[in-house]
């Protein structure tokens, strides 16, 4: 549910804003709200400030998980406050003037989302600049700033407090020195800097300044080794950091320092393990990269806010080693990935990973994209799903779209969700209205009845399934009919011979206009099983689409016959995925499933491959299927 102050809670944080920081002009009201309602109050520059002032207006609904030493001290409620230049384009949604909203409301939500708590002297970083033309990429909390000298702190009716923290944004090197020094040494070096937005301020830190970054610890790794009392011997707790170190130096991303201290690991880095754990005393920092080497690893190795994350990655391999079962065992104890053996192919297998993050991370650098931040559509989406979500704006490697599906694929059979990935249109949206609420008529303005679609969801996941050897025969008995009517022979014609065919490989996000991958949601739907997902995602109904009901039938049979999931949908596109390529044997059966639940894959394709035989022998070298509804 929603977080909100009440009514009375609301009127004295406004009044508190009117009088501490100046008259509101705009409420710049939210129109989805997930978790906590975050507006944000609008403070045009006038005769004391030459200044915008923003404020959040909700963040205090949400009391935060402080630690037990403070509570009782009226730390668990805090309101937001930022100052920008009196030019600043405030209504703008271009992510360069965007970024401070933007900002205030993912502040605002991080105590909600990780139960943790945001206080004087925190600092958050973001894994990129908040904007192309922006310098930084991190935020610290100080005492308010742009405000009188009582606006500190906003005492509610039941004399529980609000405190009202300034917004600082920060060079990535200021939040390295605030790590390692911590806020006070900081603000020090910041004292002449002003608390407005300045996006052409200089970093406060000379190059001799900058702390030395730690990427990774192996005593993380062998705190849990010992804590759990796992079976295997503590070398194993530099096997993923030697990985990542090798591969480094065999694609010469090391520092200079490095390369002089330690040239014979450069000569011969096989087994790296006993050198991190000896010379380098089990940590992987800044200083040991070049500046390339360090700004892919800040990206990939756990600093970033979306997949991919090296961490996943090497969990992700000792899933598919192990398979769930063992993965998930309490022989483990979700520490699998120390146990897989480390030799020579494991080496090959994590690092044909790495590569392909690189490639994609140099793509991303080369062709980043202006994004203005997600739409009114994308909020419709969101609330109308209203389970977690991820969201994905335009990019022109889809190599995050897969980390995210495979790891969310992990993810959900220890948490109970099935992850999917969706392409949001209008067109998508008007299906899913159609289907759930069809009562609405306010579909284009993206309203719905939430009321309604939970019935419509609850009837559907708690009536029976539809037999799908009947859903499926009739399928196939309407194709045959066309076939008749159009005067087709069904053995020659539509079967054809099972030959020639290749490894399907769509890619259901790409837009092939702009080359970049569509908006996409990333939804973790709360069902236990994939072909659930049609009840809470009602797609189909339209033209040769069958129902969500005949839908939830199919993909119920093939995810017992061939293990198949739904992996991403657009408005007339599917894709699903299956753990191995089905048996030749098996293959023309499917083939001919497949053509009566989607017959524009055949009788819209190629002349040499409209046939259900090419398509057979497509599926017996693929893990991907594909479906398109024209």
């Amino acid at each position: 549910m929603t977080k909100r102050y009440t009514p009375d809670e609301m009127a004295c944080v406004m009044s508190h804003i009117e009088k501490c920081f100046g008259s509101v002009a705009t409420i710049l009201h939210e129109i989805v709200s997930p978790d906590i309602h975050v507006d944000i109050c609008v403070i045009p520059p006038h005769d004391d400030s030459a200044y915008y002032t923003l404020v959040t207006m909700g963040m205090g609904a949400h009391r935060m998980n402080v630690p037990d030493e403070l509570k009782g001290r009226l730390f668990d409620r805090a309101e937001l406050v930022i100052a920008l230049p009196k030019d600043w384009q405030i209504q703008s949604q271009e992510k360069q003037w965007y970024w401070p909203i933007r900002l205030l409301k993912d502040l605002a939500r991080l105590p909600a989302q990780m139960d943790t708590w945001l206080g004087w002297g925190h600092a958050v970083d973001n894994p990129v600049p908040y904007a192309d033309n922006v310098p930084f990429s991190s935020s610290m909390l100080i005492g308010a700033q742009a405000g009188n000298e009582g606006a500190a702190f906003c005492r509610l009716p039941d004399r529980d407090e609000v405190n009202f923290y300034q917004v600082i944004p920060l060079y990535p090197e200021e939040s390295v020195f605030h790590t390692e020094k911590g806020a006070n040494a900081l603000l020090e070096r910041l004292r002449a800097v002003s608390w407005v937005v300045d996006t052409e301020r200089p970093n406060v830190l000379d190059e001799e300044d900058v702390p030395n970054e730690l990427l990774d610890d192996a005593d993380w790794h062998l705190e849990s080794i010992e804590e759990k009392g796992l079976a295997v011997d503590e070398i194993v707790a530099f096997n993923h950091l030697a990985i990542f170190l090798r591969w480094c130096i065999e694609h010469q991303l090391m520092g200079e320092t490095f390369s002089q201290d330690f040239p014979e690991v450069l000569e011969n880095p096989k087994d790296l393990r006993s050198f991190i754990r000896d010379k380098l005393d089990g940590k992987l920092l800044r200083s040991m990269l070049n500046d390339k080497g360090y700004d892919f690893a800040r990206y990939y190795y756990g600093d970033n806010q979306q997949p991919p994350y090296y961490p996943c990655d090497v969990d992700d391999h000792a899933f598919r080693f192990f398979g769930a079962e063992r993965y998930f065992s309490a022989e483990f104890q979700d520490e699998a990935y120390l146990f897989v053996p480390f030799d020579e192919r494991y080496y090959e297998e994590i690092a044909e990973v790495i590569q392909t993050r690189w490639g994609a991370w140099k793509n991303l650098q080369t062709n980043a994209v202006d994004w203005d931040g997600p739409t009114s559509l994308n909020a419709a989406f969101e609330k109308y799903l209203g389970c977690p979500t991820e969201y994905f704006p335009p990019m022109p490697d889809d190599d995050p779209l897969r980390a995210a599906i495979a790891y969310a694929t992990r993810y959900g059979l220890r948490d109970g969700f099935v992850p999917v990935l969706i392409v949001e249109d209008e067109t998508l949206w008007e299906t899913l209205i159609l289907n759930s609420d069809p009562e609405n008529d306010g579909a284009g303005d993206y309203k719905f009845d939430p009321d309604r679609v939970a019935e419509y969801r609850k009837k559907l996941l708690e009536n029976p399934i539809k037999n799908s050897s009947e859903v499926l025969d009739r399928l196939i008995g309407d194709r045959g009919c066309e076939a008749e009517n159009d005067e087709m022979d069904w053995d020659e014609e539509i079967l054809g011979k099972v030959v020639g065919g290749e490894s399907i490989d769509h890619n259901v996000w790409w837009n092939s206009e702009t080359k970049l991958t569509h908006p996409v949601i990333l939804a973790k739907i709360p069902v236990k099983k994939p072909w659930e997902i049609f009840a809470w995602l009602p797609f189909g109904g339209w033209n040769d689409c069958p129902s969500p009901e005949d839908m939830m039938a199919i993909t119920k049979h093939w995810y017992e016959k061939y293990g198949a999931v739904p992996i991403v949908l657009s408005h007339d596109e599917l894709e699903m995925s299956v753990p191995q390529a089905v048996p030749m044997n098996d293959a023309l059966g499917l083939a001919q499933e497949l053509y009566g639940v989607c017959p524009d894959v055949i009788d819209q394709g190629s002349e040499d491959e409209a046939t259900v035989g090419h398509l057979a022998a497509s599926l017996s070298q693929s893990k991907l299927w594909y479906f398109w509804w024209d």
